[in-house]
């Protein structure tokens, strides 16, 4: 019996060509994070099974978790997200972190759920987040960071919405509605799955889930068709409302508000949310689903610590980016990073295999990225067109008459021109 050649269920092989994708990815986004000043961090891959009990939500933990007792008889989890495992961080060390905080990472994060399309059980996610700033300032920043990695991808204004909702403003829909507040919890669970179902499946389950009864349904079914009559109502009264309308406005100052809007539907599973809540949408009718989210979180660290340290940020997952880029044809053209391929004569005389490995070897110290051919008895043609099949942009031989001469000829598979120069002057004048 042979073993399967098949990856894990819901994982992925990571080819040349997926990796030249990934690091496109994973390339824009650091690039964006760190021209707003964020830093990179890490952490373990496992986490005590706690953390997540704690905050992580029912549906992650009962699931999608995956965990196991280790030898020492700890209960150990895989990482499905990285926000616990980064306030476990900055607990650790807040007293001697500058605050504000501004962090990213990059994670590789497991969960056990069924594999779809943008959606497997293994992913790479980008996590930006920042600590010690209270006010909706600090979800601007966020929010703006959304925004131009969006558009840093070539992204425009019709491929993509950021949609924003308010838990604080939510509690208050929930009081005007008279809706009871051992309730709150399991409405917020429903209403969160309302993009994914029916209308019919949404009533029944704020009845038969949530407890409403008719009024209540009907009433909260009004306000997620028509918010801005509550919304409106609230007014002042409402934190929560007021939290998305400074959010809007300072939005506004950066030219970045006609990229968000409000939308009661947005709640965010995980239980450790407090304030603005908010997910990125791709608009191609072949791929309606978010690709982030995130939110404001200020009591997280206080399962840790008993200093109050508020926190806002999001997720990003790769698997969701890169069908966004495929879906609105934004991946460039992945060129092959290699420079030159060295080819070796095709002779038993060693003064070709000496003279080769010097080509190839004084390039790489002038800092080019060259193949170098190691065998002394393939065709020539086969040689270049295996140049040609990864993508290398120049060839280099050294036959007979170039070693006679003491030139090279060089031939670019790009332009398909050839030219011959001296070897002596063609390597002083790599730059």
């Amino acid at each position: 019996m042979k073993i399967s050649t098949q990856a894990y269920k819901g994982a992925r092989d990571f080819y040349p060509e997926d990796m030249k994708i990934r690091t496109h990815i994973f390339n824009t986004w650091k690039k964006v994070c760190t021209r707003f000043g964020y830093e990179e961090y890490d952490g373990p891959f496992l986490e005590s099974f706690e953390l997540y009990e704690a905050k992580s939500g029912e549906e992650l933990v009962n699931e999608q978790l995956y965990s196991f007792v280790d030898r020492g008889e700890r209960k150990v989890a895989i990482r499905p997200e990285m926000t616990p495992t980064l306030s476990r961080m900055v607990a650790a060390k807040h007293q001697e972190l500058a605050k504000p905080i501004k962090w990213f990472s990059m994670p590789n994060l497991w969960r056990y759920e069924k594999p779809q399309k943008g959606r497997l059980r293994e992913h790479y996610q980008l996590n930006v987040d920042t600590f010690g700033t209270s006010g909706v300032e600090a979800d601007f920043e966020i929010v703006s960071i959304l925004v131009n990695i969006m558009l840093e991808f070539g992204a425009k204004q019709n491929m993509f919405e950021i949609r924003l909702n308010n838990r604080r403003l939510m509690e208050d829909v929930y009081k005007t509605l008279e809706i009871e507040k051992d309730k709150w919890q399991q409405v917020g669970k429903v209403i969160d799955k309302k993009l994914k179902i029916s209308q019919e499946d949404f009533v029944e389950l704020l009845e038969a889930k949530a407890g409403l009864n008719t009024k209540q349904i009907d009433s909260l079914c009004h306000f997620i068709e028509n918010p801005k009559e509550l919304f409106k109502k609230l007014g002042d009264m409402s934190e929560g409302a007021r939290e998305v309308e400074r959010l809007m406005n300072l939005l506004g100052f950066a030219g970045l508000k006609d990229y968000v809007k409000y939308d009661p539907t947005i709640m965010r599973g995980l239980d450790y949310y407090t304030g603005n809540v908010f997910e990125v949408f791709d608009l191609n009718p072949g791929n309606t689903r978010a690709l982030s989210g995130g939110g404001r979180y200020d009591d997280l660290l206080e399962l840790f610590i008993d200093e109050k340290i508020p926190g806002v940020g999001f997720g990003m997952g790769d698997v969701t980016m890169k069908e966004f880029l495929l879906g609105w044809n934004l991946l460039p053209s992945l060129e092959s990073n290699t420079e030159y391929l060295v080819t070796m004569w095709p002779d038993e005389n060693p003064i070709y295999q000496k003279i080769s490995i010097e080509v190839a070897s004084t390039l790489r110290n002038k800092g080019k990225n060259t193949i170098l051919w190691l065998e002394n008895n393939t065709k020539l043609d086969k040689q270049l067109k295996y140049a040609d099949k990864k993508g290398v942009r120049y060839v280099l031989i050294i036959g007979e008459q170039e070693l006679k001469d003491k030139t090279i000829t060089i031939k670019d598979l790009k332009t398909r021109e050839q030219k011959i120069e001296s070897l002596e002057s063609f390597l002083s004048g790599l730059e």
